[in-house]
């Protein structure tokens, strides 16, 4: 009899869903001791799903494949714990790439995908202080990364949320309460920024670091902060890149234009992508003088940023992009 399968719109194309038959158990380990199936549906590649059901190999190449691209999605704790019970073997091999991943330079798709291989090892110990506040520091550092501008304020989110459960296990933490802070203050949440960096700034060590600190306190203190959250800078800074993706470089420069104008971003988070972009958009305008004056801004905070260079050498050789 066939087993039952269906698909759903969640679904990558590569898998179909398997609900195995009452009784139906993998031979694992060395001593091939059999693990029964819960009855709920497995994904399984769809050349792996034949007619008399998938092969126990079969089971965990898809578990693992599938948990690897959607590690928030239905039974993950079920399909996480099959892995470590059936197939340590790709366990093992997520624990590589991640230290593998940890030595390549940053970028936003090798974080994201270090973030995801973290989340599957979080289902296994979702008490492991020490790994929720190394997926919070990753999304924290992928929220500022400018291909990733456009998700900041979902990635700032869910930074928000490993750090304030990492200190169920970590109380007190420095680390974690900075991060806090930090988060707090980019989401516009300036009281709760302070009472964060005021526990950390009650226990560090006087120098540079806790002098810097006790200036962004002064700055909250005196009411001398923006006006409205930075993560609506960083998202419209995203927005003006999809724009000029789309060839709408007016509506793009427009955006961008404000936000210098404004100067909050540009401030907290000196990047010489975002006066590379701005340079982009203006010389596309015709705006040659302001253009060059970006690009001569994004070398001032970087002076090897390459596309920036390139951009200033098109005007002084050409007189334009």
């Amino acid at each position: 009899m066939p087993q039952e399968t269906y698909s759903q719109d969640s679904l990558s194309e590569a898998f179909l869903l398997w609900i195995p038959e009452e009784g139906r158990s993998l031979a694992v380990g060395a001593q091939r001791r059999d693990l029964s199936l819960p009855h709920i549906p497995f994904p399984i590649h769809r050349e792996d799903l034949v007619d008399e059901g998938p092969s126990d190999d079969a089971v965990g190449r898809g578990v693992y494949d599938y948990l690897r691209q959607f590690p928030d999605c239905p039974w993950k704790v079920d399909y996480a714990e099959l892995l470590r019970e059936a197939f340590p073997h790709y366990l093992a091999d997520l624990g590589a790439q991640i230290v593998l991943l940890d030595s390549k330079e940053v970028d936003a798709p090798y974080v994201l995908r270090k973030i995801t291989y973290m989340k599957i090892f979080s289902l296994l110990d979702p008490a492991n202080g020490g790994l929720l506040q190394r997926l919070g520091m990753a999304c924290y550092e992928v929220s500022h990364m400018f291909p990733e501008l456009g998700r900041s304020r979902y990635h700032l989110l869910a930074a928000l949320g490993y750090f304030q459960r990492s200190l169920k296990s970590l109380p007190g933490d420095l680390t974690s309460l900075n991060y806090l802070g930090q988060i707090d203050f980019i989401l516009g949440d300036y009281p709760e920024a302070a009472r964060h960096w005021t526990d950390v700034l009650s226990v560090m060590e006087e120098g540079t670091a806790r002098d810097a600190l006790r200036l962004k306190l002064n700055r909250i203190d005196a009411q001398k902060v923006p006006d409205h959250p930075l993560a609506d800078d960083l998202e419209a800074i995203g927005e003006a890149m999809k724009l000029y993706g789309e060839g709408r470089i007016r509506d793009a420069k427009m955006i961008l234009d404000g936000l210098e104008e404004e100067g909050a971003v540009a401030a907290e988070f000196p990047s010489p992508e975002f006066y590379y972009l701005l340079g982009m958009c203006r010389g596309k305008e015709g705006e040659t003088g302001g253009a060059f004056e970006a690009f001569e801004k994004a070398l001032e905070i970087d002076p090897e940023y390459e596309p920036a260079l390139e951009g200033k050498n098109s005007i002084l050789e050409r007189g334009g992009i």
